[in-house]
């Protein structure tokens, strides 16, 4: 049963794009469950043309606003799907951005902060508030890594809310190798996952490692902007009481971890909905396991795809010729089928 959406709290800016004056930005407190708010940010055209919004959910490192819309030049994915006549919905999960982190216990060390529950609470009411306010019945669902699996949680939960799901760069249940789990396990038992504490806390200057080891050319800058690169990690810990130190909820690297070792939080099969599921050659994080057993789940999709394209885990902030260009056409074609 539908949840009735909550009130907007507060608008706390807007902005024009910084290459398209027809571009506002306006960002959102919205009540939520558990007595907190959360953030969301509007892209919106001054002429939009597509009905169904899209809502991007970020993964488990920087929010929505880091990863999908920097204020540089090629650093906006949102920006890609507004020009495209989209109104796009950038929403954080609790603890992440301006979106607020509850009260836990943290005598409990079971307490999994940031858990795929407590995400896909908060992405159903930023949905309800979305068709509340837009006065449609259903959004595009798009998610990045940790995002993707919050998201296909709750495409299985809500589907009637949902009119197409993709998925980038995400994992899934499915017992694998991945080159991660050597962090993340207890030196007593490899197959626990080693809690050290409840959050991820990351220095500004070690958060664009992985993407620069991951590009497959020495000078960098003919892959990915190095303006776009120093923005990203800049805005990701900018929004802490050090703004030098990304921290986010740990709870993702925890079921990432038994994800990679065969648990499913949830069934693919269980996505009644058309899905698009996206990896790209050089993804650090999915592996390719991953793309063959959700495609074989995925048998009650009335329209699926799963694909494997060029472009690194961040690929939406790559030059549009390293990838992004192409995630972007097959999102656009997949959306509008």
């Amino acid at each position: 049963m539908r949840i009735l959406p909550l009130t907007i709290l507060v608008t706390l800016c807007c902005c024009k794009s910084l290459s398209d004056n027809a571009i506002t930005r306006e960002d959102h407190l919205i009540n939520a469950k558990d007595n907190l708010q959360l953030h969301i940010r509007e892209v919106s055209p001054s002429n939009q043309t597509q009905d169904i919004p899209l809502v991007m959910i970020h993964g488990g490192g920087p929010g929505a606003t880091t990863s999908f819309d920097l204020p540089v030049a090629e650093g906006s994915f949102a920006q890609e799907f507004a020009n495209k006549g989209y109104k796009v919905y950038l929403v954080n999960i609790r603890g992440w951005e301006k979106s607020e982190l509850p009260d836990y216990d943290f005598s409990d060390s079971t307490i999994v902060v940031g858990s795929h529950i407590e995400a896909s609470k908060d992405i159903h009411t930023a949905v309800n508030w979305i068709l509340d306010r837009d006065k449609v019945q259903k959004v595009h669902l798009f998610g990045w890594a940790t995002g993707g699996h919050w998201a296909g949680h709750y495409g299985t939960q809500f589907p009637e809310t949902v009119s197409t799901f993709i998925s980038l760069n995400s994992l899934y249940g499915v017992n694998a190798p991945w080159d991660l789990r050597q962090y993340f396990r207890s030196d007593k038992d490899a197959v626990k996952f080693k809690k050290t504490s409840f959050f991820r806390e990351s220095p500004q200057e070690n958060l664009t490692r992985s993407w620069t080891r991951t590009i497959p050319i020495e000078k960098k800058e003919l892959w990915r902007d190095p303006n776009v690169e120093r923005a990203y990690r800049k805005y990701a810990s900018g929004f802490g009481a050090d703004t030098t130190v990304l921290k986010v909820p740990g709870g993702y690297r925890e079921e990432s971890f038994y994800m990679s070792l065969g648990k499913k939080y949830w069934e693919a099969k269980d996505l009644k909905v058309p899905v698009l599921i996206i990896r790209t050659e050089l993804d650090f994080w999915s592996r390719p396991e991953d793309l063959e057993t959700i495609r074989k789940d995925m048998r009650n999709s009335p329209r699926s795809r799963c694909i494997t394209i060029p472009g690194t885990h961040y690929v939406f902030l790559d030059k549009p010729e390293r990838g992004r260009q192409r995630l972007i056409k097959e999102m656009l074609d997949f959306i509008t089928n």
